[in-house]
């Protein structure tokens, strides 16, 4: 059987909105270089990301089928998103290190695609990544800070500084979301405040950001509009941060690409969500991060904005703060300033996944980054 496909890993399946924008986008982003080519992906619910994305898709738990898959196939991709933590716990990156171990024996060519790695905070897990890595062509990463951990580590494969595929997806017409924001009593033109919250180790936060997040609304003029990103754990918070802020609730989520449209509309976006935040910049619109883990941080740092706030902010502070983004013509200069550079660093990680699909470079290699850092 010849092998003249990819298999996609990652974050799939799971109704993430965040993660299912990074593969709408590494679709795209691949066959754009390499045509109509077979793409399997490994997906909790294949038949429906079969659907939504127009590729293949196995159980990403059936031994049998996962093999078949990558016996089929010339290049395995991981990523994107954070899969090599332990910050929760390490059942995650056991079972992306496992998929991708078996990869590197099974399939021509492998590749980390645009990930984000750590926290690693067990020295078995540290041991267990590097092992692994070592073994795999191409490590490419979506921060300076991922970068500097496999450093850390040793890992053989230098890796190659990227950027998260989301940068890379367009936002649906204006007029996709004009029912659903009609239907939620959003008027035309009405000025929005974008959140996305999530759990996180409790929920004692929430009082007091819906408070800021009132307070933040009533000063810009803007309605609150919550977006769970990924819906059975966001939903019970988005709820009640909408209902605390008179807001409004989008449930079901939007696709991402009216999640970009609507960030585009929005004034800020507050996000405990990374690929909120990502999406707000990508659109040009103001991100407020709230740092529930060290990756919002490090996509801080990147764009070169002030921030992000802690959970413990205080409602004035972070009111103070969604106004200060939202009205500083120099946030969205810099959001402006930057976005060509994302775009390019996300797009060097499909032609390196291109050139590698063609057959270079030898394993273990690597290949150098396609464009400036």
């Amino acid at each position: 059987m010849p092998r003249d496909g990819i298999v996609l890993s990652g974050y799939y399946g799971f109704g993430n909105l965040g993660d299912e924008a990074v593969l709408s986008a590494t679709i795209r982003t691949l066959r754009a270089r390499l045509g109509d080519l077979p793409v399997t992906v490994l997906s909790a619910r294949p038949a429906e990301t079969a659907a939504t994305h127009g590729v293949a898709a196995v159980h990403r738990t059936d031994p049998r089928a996962v093999w078949r898959a990558l016996g089929r196939a010339r290049l395995f991709l991981s990523g994107g998103g954070s899969l090599l933590q332990d910050i929760t716990s390490a059942r995650s990156a056991l079972y992306y290190l496992g998929v991708l171990a078996l990869a590197t024996a099974r399939v021509p060519r492998t590749m980390v695609y645009a990930q984000g790695v750590g926290p690693l905070r067990r020295g078995w897990v540290r041991w267990l990544v590097r092992r692994v890595l070592d073994r795999v062509d191409v490590v490419t990463v979506r921060d300076a800070d991922s970068r500097s951990l496999l450093e850390a580590l040793r890992v053989r494969c230098r890796p190659t500084l990227v950027a998260d595929p989301v940068w890379l997806l367009d936002p649906a017409p204006p007029e996709a979301l004009a029912p659903r924001l009609r239907s939620a009593g959003v008027g035309e033109g009405e000025p929005l405040l974008l959140v996305a919250v999530r759990p996180w180790r409790g929920d004692r936060f929430v009082g007091a950001l819906a408070a800021g997040l009132r307070e933040a609304a009533r000063r810009l003029g803007a309605r609150v509009v919550a977006v769970p990103f990924q819906r059975d754990r966001d939903l019970a918070l988005s709820t009640r941060v909408a209902a605390a802020t008179g807001g409004v609730l989008l449930d079901p989520p939007p696709a991402p690409e009216e999640v970009l449209a609507l960030a585009a509309r929005a004034t800020a976006v507050v996000g405990l969500r990374l690929h909120a935040l990502i999406l707000a910049a990508r659109a040009g619109t103001p991100p407020v991060g709230l740092a529930y883990d060290p990756k919002v941080g490090a996509l801080f740092r990147e764009l070169g904005l002030p921030g992000p706030l802690t959970l413990a902010v205080e409602p004035d502070a972070l009111a103070g703060a969604v106004v200060a983004a939202a009205t500083d013509a120099a946030v969205r200069a810099r959001l402006q300033s930057a976005l060509p550079a994302m775009q390019a660093r996300a797009a060097a990680a499909g032609e390196v996944a291109a050139r590698l699909y063609a057959g270079a470079p030898p394993r273990g290699r690597g290949i150098p980054f396609l464009g400036p850092e």
